[in-house]
């Protein structure tokens, strides 16, 4: 007996013994440029915003970066367009994007040149927008609801914003036609005003909804940024940086894609 005693003594000095703190430093992480580009169907909405990451602890604003050049480019018909700066780090033009066009997007900055291309899809019409009511337990929840038809022989990605009474919705909602090609779609997107209330709208909330149509790269993106958004232990996915169509290390995004825009009163 006093041999196992000493035994399971020396096995237990072993192991402990065996332990070594790792310290990982957060905050002295190589700032990354961040780069959210934009071309749409719609007059003005071309934009590009440039900032830098910073450290783990630090406040969570980026900073913006100026001085960079800003260059969109199609090859299909030659057009060559500089954005302009027109506030620290927010490059912007008027020019208006061709569902089918595939645009190219340089940005210098910092002696670095990052390059992007994103294709703008066909327009899929956003029909309508609505409130559907679903029964959770007995409770009314009442859920916003994009309806459309998803084009047959096609392949289709949507993203989709949400404001109630003007106050965004962080969730991120995208779809695809993978499994309802040629559909007649109703698309909930569920909304908390915040964590302690999960009663979904009011009667007189304003909901604004934005349709986007969007190539599968930039679905990519969204999608991985969903899969992170869940709430509570053991939901969503280890925080990771979403996959960029950007060159050179970027973060972000560069998207060509239409764009609707409907607004209800609940009832």
């Amino acid at each position: 007996m006093k041999k196992l005693i000493i035994y399971i003594a020396v096995i237990s000095f072993c192991f402990t013994s065996c332990k070594k703190i790792i310290e990982v430093d957060t905050t002295n992480a190589e700032p990354q440029i961040v780069i959210e580009g934009k071309i749409t169907d719609q007059a003005g909405g071309a934009s590009v915003i440039i900032s830098k990451t910073v450290g783990y602890d630090e406040s969570g604003v980026y900073p913006k970066v100026s001085g960079a050049t800003v260059v969109v480019t199609d090859p299909s018909n030659g057009m060559v367009v500089t954005f302009f700066e027109q506030s620290p780090g927010v490059y912007s033009q008027t020019l208006k994007g061709i569902p089918g066009h595939t645009y190219n997007l340089s940005v210098k900055v910092d002696g670095k040149t990052y390059t992007a291309s994103s294709t703008m899809p066909k327009l899929v019409k956003l029909d309508s927008i609505g409130v559907v009511s679903n029964s959770f337990f007995g409770n009314e929840r009442k859920t916003a609801a994009a309806f459309l038809v998803d084009p047959a022989n096609e392949t289709n990605f949507y993203h989709f914003n949400l404001y109630v009474n003007n106050v965004f919705s962080k969730r991120v909602y995208v779809n695809n036609d993978r499994l309802t090609n040629g559909n007649k779609l109703r698309i909930q997107l569920y909304y908390e005003s915040n964590d302690d209330d999960d009663d979904g709208l009011k009667t007189g909330d304003a909901v604004i909804v934005e349709m986007k149509g969007i190539d599968s790269n930039i679905f990519d993106y969204w999608y991985t940024l969903s899969q992170q958004s869940g709430r509570g232990p053991n939901q969503g996915t280890t925080p990771a940086n979403p996959p960029s169509n950007i060159s050179n290390g970027a973060l972000g995004y560069f998207s060509a894609h239409t764009y609707q825009r409907q607004s209800i009163t609940v009832k």
